[in-house]
């Protein structure tokens, strides 16, 4: 924020230098700050995991060769279990990539906006009139709100769908996968963000030569470097952050639902593939 104002304000060129050292430090610190929040994210989920385990216990239980019942497992052999496995590894990316096409939908109504408040208000380059404001915080609300329905139902959607049709074993798969796949796309989210961003600053300070040639702003390395900012911003404020709540709302809404899954069939979901079904 700070150098964006003093940009604005057309400050010199040694304090922008300045605001950019500060906002690479920041992102590089931002970034080892998130590490820290996705960890207590992934230890949360795990502990979730194992409250709804413990709920379900009486469908994952298994009897061993004594005839005792076993402490509940989670067989990844079984058809069912590998099957979610996978999709809940897959639900974080087809998260991300809804968070992120949002943060594009919302950047390109506000662009849009901008350039008709220049057509149609004179004198706001030059100072005599004042943009509506009001206007773009307005889109900015509304986008906020409206492009989180799709990824806040995928969410909350899927652990309820996935134990109330198929089942806790699979319910168990996709908490199992989209908790390991969860933490590491955001782990990745958040590091490559940064990344991105502070490159595009090291491009800017001048810092590049290409045969002996300074690529500063203008030069096809910058073009290149926005690009990754482009992508780069939000992944690291949007979808990487996130994802923390992804991996712990899951867990939340499984444990919540438990004894709800558990009046199907007992516990085998209303399509009731049970694993003496499928062998048979």
């Amino acid at each position: 924020n700070a150098g964006g104002i003093a940009e604005m304000a057309e400050l010199g060129k040694e304090i922008r230098d300045i605001t950019d050292t500060l906002d690479a430090a920041g992102n590089t610190t931002a970034a080892i700050g998130k590490g820290f929040a996705i960890g207590s994210a992934a230890l949360v989920s795990l502990s979730l995991f194992g409250a709804y385990i413990t709920r379900v216990a009486k469908v994952l239980n298994v009897a061993g060769p004594d005839g005792k019942p076993l402490p509940p497992t989670v067989n990844v052999l079984q058809p069912i279990v590998f099957a979610f496995l996978l999709i809940g590894a897959m639900l974080p990316y087809w998260f991300s990539a809804l968070t992120m096409k949002s943060v594009g939908i919302a950047a390109k109504a506000m662009v849009q906006e901008v350039r008709y408040q220049f057509e149609t208000i004179e004198g706001i380059m030059e100072n005599r009139a004042k943009p509506d404001y009001k206007r773009c915080v307005e889109i900015s609300t509304q986008a906020s709100l409206r492009e989180m329905i799709a990824p806040g139902a995928l969410v909350i959607l899927s652990p309820i769908i996935t134990g109330f049709v198929f089942g806790v074993h699979a319910l168990t798969g996709l908490l199992a996968g989209s908790l390991v796949s969860g933490v590491q796309m955001a782990i990745s989210s958040s590091n490559t963000g940064g990344a991105w961003d502070n490159a595009k600053k090291y491009v800017e300070k001048g810092c590049v030569y290409v045969d002996g040639v300074v690529q500063a702003k203008g030069s096809e390395i910058h073009k290149a470097a926005v690009v990754g900012d482009t992508v780069g911003d939000p992944l690291k404020d949007t979808s990487g952050p996130a994802l923390n709540i992804v991996m712990k709302l899951m867990a939340i809404l499984s444990l919540v639902f438990a004894d709800f899954f558990n009046t199907f069939n007992d516990g085998e979901g209303l399509i009731n593939w049970t694993q003496d079904t499928i062998a048979k």
